[in-house]
């Protein structure tokens, strides 16, 4: 009798317990060593165009390539139909130049039989379409190098589309919040607006999106007081992307996005990238792909082509190596540029 009252008094305590689902923890430390030698390396419109060195690099560095934790899952709630989804992802600066911490991907939102919504920092729509293009995604010589849409949205209001066969749909918008863009106070709800479509089957994969939006470019002269200038311009995004697994480990994939920025006056420009991965044995891949940036209103063009091979020592860690090589044209500068980085991952 006594046996028999003390079972149901564990499983009176267990079985809440076990109806909670538990939180995912997970993560991605990746380091490496690079040697730059006026690689276009970040985001050259805010330096290279009006102080030429200022957006290229020289120098040896010790890295730490976006690492993260994060925790993250789902519970069930007294509606059936409804479940509350998390996430909270931070940068974890390993090498101790930045902060240590820094919000990455992060909400709080509803799972529903129409879609999840949730609110926080979230990847642009534009930016997720770009899948695994990216075969350097991560390293300096990542595609945001000749693509301004790589963007992570604050205080965004999200919808993801439950999967329509191989379709899903996703919506972002966020509000201003009274940032002051060329003359104008943004405080809308959706001064920030974005969708795309996703295709994914089998090996094809392929993704149409576009945003709308808001940006704050820093301009640096440093001939004229003050020496840098934070620019508040219009922004407007149309990506199209492609990707597909071939026999015998093959992968290829192409993204295309125009660029149009107002700030008074329209800027347009064209990104492009080719990328592809040969698997060549159950250990190794090979890796090659171009990025391209041109605008003839900027009177810019930029091109980075990158190669390099992975190499896996167990199921969770890689090493690797690359080199890329730069060119940036903008008006008068002309100045080519190389990469070369080592580098380890260890995800979790």
């Amino acid at each position: 009798m006594k046996k028999y009252t003390l079972a149901l008094l564990v499983s009176a305590v267990t079985l809440p317990l076990a109806a909670q689902a538990a939180p995912e923890f997970y993560g991605k430390f990746h380091v490496s060593v690079d040697k730059a030698s006026d690689y276009l390396g970040g985001d050259f419109l805010d330096g290279a165009l009006s102080a030429p060195n200022a957006g290229l690099s020289d120098g040896w560095a010790a890295e730490s390539n976006n690492s993260r934790i994060g925790v993250r899952g789902s519970e069930p709630l007294f509606n059936n139909d409804l479940k509350a989804i998390y996430q909270f992802e931070a940068g974890a600066d390993l090498d101790g130049d930045n902060a240590t911490v820094s919000t990455r991907n992060s909400f709080l939102g509803l799972g529903t039989k129409v879609g999840d919504f949730f609110i926080g920092r979230y990847d642009s729509v534009v930016k997720q379409a770009e899948g695994n293009i990216d075969q350097f995604n991560d390293t300096d010589a990542d595609m945001k190098n000749v693509f301004f849409s790589q963007n992570r949205t604050n205080s965004s209001l999200n919808w993801v589309s439950p999967t329509y066969g191989a379709l899903v749909f996703k919506v972002q918008m966020a509000p201003g919040e009274n940032t002051v863009v060329d003359g104008e106070t943004k405080d809308g709800l959706a001064d920030v607006f974005g969708a795309s479509a996703t295709f994914k089957q089998d090996n094809f994969f392929a993704a149409l999106a576009f945003e709308k939006g808001f940006a704050t470019v820093t301009v640096v002269n440093p001939a004229a007081p003050p020496p840098t200038i934070d620019l508040g311009v219009e922004t407007q995004f149309i990506r199209a992307s492609a990707g597909v697994s071939l026999d015998g480990g093959i992968e290829l994939g192409g993204i295309i996005e125009t660029v149009n920025f107002d700030a008074g006056g329209d800027v347009d420009g064209v990104s492009m990238l080719l990328s592809g991965k040969l698997q060549a044995n159950e250990r190794l891949a090979l890796k090659a792909q171009i990025g391209r940036f041109d605008s003839s209103d900027l009177d810019v063009d930029a091109t980075v082509i990158t190669g390099g091979a992975d190499y896996a020592m167990g199921k969770q860690t890689k090493v690797y190596g690359l080199l890329s090589i730069s060119d940036l044209n903008a008006g008068a500068f002309d100045e080519g540029g190389n990469l070369i980085s080592a580098g380890m991952i260890h995800s979790f």
